[in-house]
């Protein structure tokens, strides 16, 4: 088995490699991400944590954000 190496950004998701690497269809690769930790993917918020925090008396109301600008229907 030969081994290429290229060199690609993360963007949205996808990894992007240069114009010029075309890969085939079904190709198989590995994937190897320098200076990278999976606790740095955790989420920013936590839900429930958040709820927890809400006061005991907290009572939901009404928004008001004006007058529709767009197309939008209420």
């Amino acid at each position: 088995m030969s081994i290429t190496t290229y060199q690609g950004v993360v963007e949205k998701g996808r990894i992007k490699l240069a114009s010029t690497v075309h890969l085939p269809e079904k190709a198989k690769v590995y994937v190897i991400v320098p200076d990278f930790s999976e606790n740095e993917m955790k989420p920013k918020f936590d839900l429930a944590e958040l709820v927890a925090r809400m006061p005991p008396d907290y009572q939901v109301k009404e928004e008001d954000f004006g007058k529709p600008v767009g197309k939008e229907e209420w």
